[in-house]
Formats: structure tokens, C-alpha cells, sequence
């Protein structure tokens, strides 16, 4: 009984998302307050009220990590794409190659890991799909392609995701950062693929197979290389970079000739359109510099985290408002407004879409971490570790992904689903005598790459390219998908276990 009584948070998760079909916001708060309920009811897992009220605190306090960064990532991106920036760069991305395989390979698998590490959240999906569409490919099609662009998660919106993950149990992030780039870098191989394959069929593959393997050969070093050497926030960004340049490198070297003197015509037309992606791109550049400075600089990487911090140790909370990715972003906002003169009433607009989407965000990200917490201090996530120890012994190794995936299909957020699991998965295998280490970096992909099959990601999809009578038919084809990353993710474990 005490078993059920521990999971039931969980189960009730999942009732009021997929059952009751309550939103992801509606479904932590209700979640929070049932497992309020069975703390102060249940006498196994009793908490008193100023326990709760600790628990609920230190997960509202995790949360606002993330909510520092998001807030001012969601606005960049709409300052920016409402001078055009974002529609500047990717149809400067189209126009370099008239293949359409090649421009799907350059737009999915490169540009969009870009766009979502800096923005998050499935951003880029509203970035990408649209320009798919203009580019000659059908609504349903571009849907499909846009949420397997989403192979980058773990390092979304400046890894968000990941730093609550790695704070929740105490690990480095960089730690975190190189385990998660070893166990993600085969399905990057393993989504690029497929985005080839629904794009152009098995001929395309096998005809692209070598430009393939380069540029996620690319992808998926570059973030190890820089999650291990710079920073877990920008190892997204400048690794999707380093893939872009690979591709178009590639492209530049394998024209034939009689299409490189069209290319070049085509280039010399449109000078100006250079010129104008080179001004776009100012803002992300900027940023990048900025946490470059912040993060291989030592006496501005120790002034910044020695400066303005919300410390509570009360609460084993700590937060350099300065060092933070959300400060650097929100340097590059004042940056965006001042270098393209925004107007105010432009201002204001972004500002009024980026509430739109940080409040719900922000909210059920909050009520899920404290759910997270008050499990944890209620012993309820060491009742479901030691079980689950003796139930499956090693064989629980197989079972780690899954759960991983689950909370990110449940919350469409690598951050929810490691506040729900990535205590449970590390106090398994501890349990176990194996590496947390290893079932953190499962949890920590697995989770994200499941997110691509979340219902909300795919309403987001489908409504951005209208068509939502597609969504039953293109939620079970990614689901499918994604349930085979878990298997990809699966084998490394394996790989690196044995």
C-alpha cells in the first residue's frame, strides 16, 4: 500500500494530463496538491506544515533558475523576430543550396539545435516549420520534420533543464553536460537520418549518407568538446554553429561547377541580403561573446559569481545573478534594442507574446520541481528507489531510459521530467551499487528526447502549421520515433556499462 501511496503523485500526473486532458500548468498545481495531501494525511510519509512549506519553497527557488533564463531568451527571440532577424537568417540558410534534401539537412539537423538552445521550449519548431512550408514542402510534412529538429533539448534555452537537473542531485554540470553529450551523440545520427529518409526516402540516405555522418559527426563532438572545455550553456549553441559551418563548407566543395557559377550569381544578386543576415546575427554573436567572457576569463568569472548572489543556505540554494545565462541574455536584449532602434510599441508587443509563454511555463515547471521535493523529503522517492532496487535488481539499468521518458512525454519539459525522476534514477543506482552518475545522464537525455512526443509539442506543431486534424496521426508517428531514441540512448548505457 505504502508503494501505490508513493507512486500516486505520479499516476495522478499522468491521469489529469492524458485522461482528464488538463494542461501542464493545471496538472502540477493539482499534482502539488494531492501530494500536500498525502504527506499530511498518509502517516508513513508525513510531513507538518512547516516541512511542506520548506519543500514547496526550495522547489519554487530551484525553478526560478530557469526562470531567469527563460524569461529573457523568449524575449530576445521575439525582439528579434519582429525586426525580422529569425526570418533574415533562416532564408539566408535556404538560399545556400537549391537541393531541397540539403536544405532540410541544414535547417533541421543544424539550425534548428541552434535556435532551440538559445531559445527553448520548442521554439525553434515555430522558427523552422514555416520556412519548410515556403519551401515547397507540405504542412503535415514540415510538422513532422520541425519536432524531429528537437535533438538538442538537453542543452535548450542555455540548458536550463539540465542545471536544475544537476543541482537536484548535486552534480557538476559539466559532469552532467559530457556524460549527457556521450549517451546523446548516436541519435543525432539516429533523428538526422530519419529526417532525410521522410524527406526524400532510403535513395536520399544512402546518397547523403557521408554528409550525414559529418555533420553530426560535427553536432555531436562539438557539444561534447564544449560541455566539457567552456560551459554546458552555450555547448548547444556553438556546437550547432560548428555543424552549420560544416554543412555549408560541404555544400560549397560538392557543387558541380555550372551550379557553383549560378550559386555565385545568385550571391552577388543578393549583397545586400548578406549583409543584412551578417546585422542579424549581431545579437546571438553578442551573447555568445558575452558568456564566452564570463565563463574563460577567471577574474570576471569569480567577480561575477561573488557578485549579487541570492544565497539561502537554509534552502542549499545559491544564485549569481551575474554569472547567470539569464543576465548575459538579458544583456543582449538591451543590446538588440539599442543596435536595431527598437520602437516601444514594438517593445511592448514582444514583451506581452514573452509573458504569454513564460507565466504558464514558469508556473507549471515551479509546481512540478516541488512536487519533486516534497516526494523527496517525505521519503517517498527513497521508498520507490529501494523497491524498484529489489524488484528489478541490475536489470533496472533497462528500465531507466523509459522512466526518463515518461516524464518528458508527460511534461514536454526536460526540466519537469527531472525534478519527477532524476532523484529517483541516482538513489536507484546507488541502491543498486551501480553509477548514478550513468542513470543521470539517461535520465537527463532520455527525458529530453521524449519531449518531441509530448502532446503540447505537437499542439504546438500543428497549430503553427494548421493542421490540427493531423495531430492523433503525427503524435503516434513521433512517439514511435522517439521511443527509439530511448533504445539508442539504451545501448549506450549498455556500452558504457559493460
Amino acid at each position: 500500500m505504502d508503494i501505490w501511496m508513493a507512486l500516486s503523485p505520479i499516476l495522478v500526473i499522468f491521469i489529469l494530463l492524458f485522461i482528464i486532458k488538463q494542461s501542464s500548468v493545471r496538472a502540477s498545481i493539482w499534482g502539488l496538491l494531492f501530494v500536500i495531501l498525502v504527506t499530511l494525511f498518509v502517516p508513513f510519509f508525513h510531513l507538518d506544515f512547516a516541512q511542506i512549506g520548506s519543500s514547496v519553497i526550495k522547489g519554487i527557488l530551484i525553478s526560478i533558475i530557469v526562470a531567469y533564463v527563460l524569461l529573457f531568451g523568449i524575449l530576445l527571440f521575439h525582439l528579434m523576430n519582429e525586426m525580422g532577424s529569425i526570418k533574415a537568417i533562416a532564408s539566408f540558410i535556404s538560399q545556400i543550396t537549391p537541393d531541397p534534401i540539403r536544405q532540410v539537412i541544414l535547417l533541421v539537423v543544424a539550425f534548428s539545435p541552434f535556435v532551440e538552445s538559445v531559445s527553448g521550449f520548442g521554439i525553434a519548431i515555430i522558427v523552422v516549420a514555416p520556412i519548410l512550408i515556403e519551401l515547397g514542402w507540405s504542412p503535415k510534412k514540415a510538422t513532422l520534420l520541425s519536432l524531429l529538429g528537437l535533438s538538442a533539448v538537453p542543452w535548450g534555452a542555455l540548458a536550463t533543464g539540465s542545471v536544475v537537473g544537476a543541482s537536484l542531485i548535486g552534480m557538476p554540470l559539466q559532469h552532467l553536460g559530457m556524460g549527457t553529450a556521450m549517451l546523446a551523440a548516436p541519435t543525432f545520427f539516429y533523428f538526422a537520418i530519419l529526417v532525410v529518409y521522410f524527406a526524400g526516402g532510403t535513395g536520399e540516405v544512402k546518397k547523403k549518407g557521408w554528409e550525414l555522418f559529418l555533420v553530426c559527426g560535427t553536432l555531436a563532438l562539438a557539444i561534447w568538446w564544449f560541455s566539457a572545455e567552456v560551459s554546458m550553456e552555450l555547448a548547444g549553441v556553438l556546437g550547432a554553429l560548428a555543424a552549420m559551418a560544416v554543412q555549408i563548407v560541404w555544400i560549397q566543395f560538392t557543387t558541380k561547377k555550372g551550379k557553383q557559377t549560378r550559386l555565385h550569381s545568385q550571391s552577388s544578386a543578393a549583397s545586400g541580403e548578406h549583409q543584412s543576415i551578417t546585422k542579424a546575427m549581431f545579437p546571438y554573436l553578442f551573447l555568445i561573446v558575452v558568456l564566452l567572457i564570463s565563463r574563460l576569463i577567471q577574474p570576471v568569472e569569480e567577480f561575477l559569481l561573488a557578485t549579487l548572489v541570492i544565497d539561502l543556505p537554509d534552502y542549499s540554494f545559491r544564485l549569481p545573478l551575474l554569472y547567470s545565462p539569464g543576465f548575459s541574455i538579458f544583456l543582449a536584449c538591451i543590446f538588440t534594442i539599442l543596435f536595431y532602434k527598437i520602437p516601444q510599441k514594438v517593445i511592448t508587443k514582444a514583451s506581452v507574446l514573452t509573458m504569454k509563454q513564460w507565466i504558464p511555463v514558469t508556473l507549471s515547471t515551479s509546481g512540478f520541481v516541488a512536487i519533486s521535493e516534497v516526494m523527496s523529503n517525505a521519503g517517498m522517492i527513497s521508498l520507490l528507489a529501494n523497491t524498484s532496487a529489489a524488484t528489478f535488481g541490475s536489470a533496472f539499468l533497462v528500465l531507466s531510459p523509459f522512466i526518463g521518458g515518461i516524464g518528458g512525454f508527460l511534461t514536454g519539459s526536460n526540466t519537469g521530467s527531472n525534478a519527477m525522476f532524476i532523484k529517483l534514477q541516482a538513489q536507484t543506482a546507488g541502491q543498486l551499487g551501480l553509477s548514478p552518475d550513468l542513470f543521470a545522464y539517461a535520465q537527463n537525455a532520455s527525458a529530453s528526447h521524449m519531449t518531441m512526443a509530448s502532446p503540447s509539442r505537437v499542439l504546438l506543431g500543428v497549430s503553427v502549421t494548421g493542421v490540427k486534424e493531423e495531430e492523433s496521426h503525427i503524435l503516434k508517428v513521433i512517439a514511435l520515433i522517439a521511443c527509439g531514441s530511448l533504445l539508442v540512448i539504451l545501448g549506450g548505457m549498455l556500452f558504457l556499462y559493460f
